[in-house]
């Protein structure tokens, strides 16, 4: 019994080690602002969450009606671990 339980981990962390390396860079994703020539302050970063999938950090970020823009990054120093989800807020 731990001898196939031992087999299956190794096995789920190669394949999740694989993908990790696969994901591609999260990106930004901002709203559209309209400037009239006027100078535009620094945006304001601020954290809300982890998520362990980049699908659902987007889809989180996208679904926010508090924030004008998001951007899901990577949070861990190994590719594809987590995602951090950062918004500025309206």
């Amino acid at each position: 019994m731990n001898i196939r339980r031992t087999i299956f981990g190794v096995a789920a962390g190669a394949a999740l080690a694989a993908g990790g390396f696969a994901l591609p860079a999260a990106q930004a994703v901002e709203a559209p602002v309209a400037t009239a020539g006027a100078v535009q302050a620094a945006d304001n970063w601020q954290y809300v969450g982890d998520f362990f999938w980049q699908s659902d950090c987007h889809a989180a970020g996208a679904a926010g009606t508090k924030w004008t823009k998001y951007k899901c990054i990577d949070g861990s120093a190994f590719p594809g671990d987590d995602y951090e989800l950062w918004v500025v807020y309206k």
